[in-house]
């Protein structure tokens, strides 16, 4: 049985890396897509380019220049990447560690942080809303005052918070910039109270996977979804839901944060 291919939007999110990233790296012979539609153009990438993928996102965290890493990729050589990075300044030493055990767990097995993915029905709900446009390092500001302010509208307009605070985020990743995103609270109304928005969320079939740890590393774990919804399913493209289940509201440490994420897709027929 072949690889199954994603299409370019469907492989941004999974991957992190937006459409228009991941157009300029297939330019640049990094990422080369699985297969390109001679007519339109459309690129399809396999799963298994999800794990180069996410190296080289680390990688450019990290400022690596992307001859170094093409050098990295194609060698795949913790002497070769040693070699690399050994060019750059004394600051960079400490990072070259971190991308030397990048390149080692390319192919790894996965973290211990998070839960295999599971198939859920959910059902349809009501929840009062915030949006905005974030950017990646004014996503926890966003967040924390977005919460707030719903959890103050209900409580002035007695309204019964009925989950845990959670966001919507589009299907595709588009620009690594900014993206539009929803923070939400499900509620028991049918109306929202002053300042928020009601939202009604349809119901869906979903791939769930329960992400243990800090947010950083929420990444590696859309990776792995990702990976699992391109074997069994075929993604509606409605938003992606991350509920907090616990965080720092909660009084515990990084280390013991739960998020789910929740990823709309038509199962095949033979998921489990």
């Amino acid at each position: 049985m072949s690889e199954p291919l994603l299409s370019i939007g469907t492989f941004s999110r999974a991957a992190s890396l937006s459409v228009k990233t991941l157009r300029a790296y297939h330019a640049q012979g990094l990422l080369t897509p699985a297969a390109v539609d001679p007519e339109t153009g459309f690129r399809r990438y396999a799963a298994g380019q999800l794990a180069d993928a996410a190296a080289i996102r680390r990688l450019r965290e990290l400022e690596v220049p992307l001859a170094d890493v093409a050098t990295i990729l194609a060698a795949r050589d913790p002497e070769v990447t040693a070699a690399t990075l050994a060019r750059h300044a004394d600051q960079m030493r400490e990072r070259a560690r971190r991308v030397e055990q990048i390149v080692h767990d390319l192919h790894a097995a996965p973290p211990e942080s998070w839960t295999p993915p599971r198939l859920v029905e959910l059902p349809a709900a009501s929840a009062v809303a915030v949006t905005g446009v974030v950017r990646d390092s004014t996503y926890d500001a966003f967040l924390v005052g977005a919460y707030g302010r719903l959890e103050q509208a209900c409580q002035d307009a007695g309204v019964e918070i009925t989950g845990p605070a959670s966001a919507l985020y589009d299907a595709e990743l588009l620009d690594d910039a900014e993206q539009e995103v929803t923070a939400y609270f499900t509620v028991r109304a049918d109306a929202s109270p002053a300042g928020t928005t009601l939202l009604r969320l349809p119901p869906v079939t979903a791939a769930v996977v329960t992400h243990v740890g800090d947010h950083e590393t929420l990444p590696d774990t859309y990776r792995l979804l990702g990976t699992w919804v391109a074997h069994h399913g075929t993604p509606s493209g409605q938003p992606l839901r991350e509920a907090y289940v616990t965080s720092d509201s909660d009084g515990v440490p990084p280390s013991a944060y739960q998020t789910d994420i929740v990823w709309p897709l038509i199962p095949r027929k033979d998921t489990p």
